[in-house]
């Protein structure tokens, strides 16, 4: 067994880039975005996307549209001749008319938050019908999970909620195909793969972001110093994170604990740090040692 020789020496601190304003998407771009899924709808034959979106999982939703749901849910229907219609819940009827990508407004309250009013209440099946679902010969539901399994048909494994695709299923005709149509987004060829100078430039921010607070938290480290307070130094600009932050040091997963404590750094504990904003995620493991 070859064994290899570890050094540890001293190098340059990298430069940080503090105070950079973030670049904003241009109309061109949102525009070509939406090019590219219609050509990409086009060349698979969909007739209409409907594009799930939470606060987790709002991606590929946010990509047309430049904003998620926050707290609620909702959804997008992208139509083959390129008409949008975006359903939303109460608190984000609002945010509709800022849409990126113009969209005509349907409000469901069965997306807002628990125990809201429920003007207009109806069955999800009435809103499709009437966007048209039912005379549609290919429809695609995307989420933002893309499934590779060997045993099962990844076409038809959904990762929406179950009352969406379900209302899909009823609406749709017997003739008409349903699958999943996440890989027109992020898969291969998929119309999220590739990004222009100006997007590369919006995510360029987040991955700032990340890479000063990583750095930040790394010249706070010594020993006594506690998790919280790395944690602290891995947030920046009121900035919404990417991933649950890790400052973690000794034991982890105590009292199935995964956010920062106030656990002091002992000297030979190992210690990991995560962070990450939209355009970066970066991740470190360390051993506390003396000098």
């Amino acid at each position: 067994m070859q064994k290899k020789e570890i050094r540890l020496k001293q190098v340059q601190e990298p430069i940080i880039f503090p105070n950079i304003a973030p670049t904003f998407l241009t109309d061109d771009t949102m525009n070509m975005r939406k090019i590219k899924l219609l050509d990409r709808m086009k060349a698979e034959n969909f007739d209409v996307l409907v594009i799930y979106a939470d606060k987790e999982h709002g991606s590929n939703f946010e990509y047309l549209t430049g904003f998620i749901p926050r707290f609620e849910e909702g959804l997008l229907v992208v139509e083959s001749s390129g008409k949008c219609t975006a359903i939303l819940g109460n608190e984000n009827l609002k945010l509709a008319p800022f849409s990126r990508t113009r969209v005509e407004l349907v409000h469901s309250p069965l997306f807002s938050l628990p125990n809201q009013p429920m003007d207009n209440d109806g069955a999800l099946e009435t809103i499709f019908e009437r966007e048209g679902l039912h005379q549609k010969g290919k429809i695609g539901i995307v989420g933002w999970k893309m499934f590779t399994s060997k045993v099962n048909d990844s076409r038809k494994l959904f990762d929406v909620p179950y009352f969406i695709v379900h209302a899909v299923m009823n609406v749709a005709s017997h003739q008409a195909e349903v699958c999943n149509a996440t890989y027109l987004m992020i898969g291969e060829d998929g119309v999220r793969t590739v990004n222009n100078a100006n997007e590369i430039a919006h995510y360029e921010y987040g991955a700032n972001l990340a890479s000063s607070c990583m750095l930040n938290a790394m010249n706070r480290i010594e020993i006594g110093k506690k998790e919280s307070e790395l944690g602290e130094a891995l947030s920046a600009e009121g900035q919404n994170h990417s991933v649950v932050t890790i400052a973690a040091t000794g034991k982890r997963f105590e009292m199935a604990n995964i956010y920062p404590t106030h656990k002091p750094l002992k000297l030979a504990d190992p210690l990991s740090l995560t962070v990450g904003y939209k355009g970066g995620v970066i991740q470190s493991n360390w051993f506390c040692c003396s000098k």
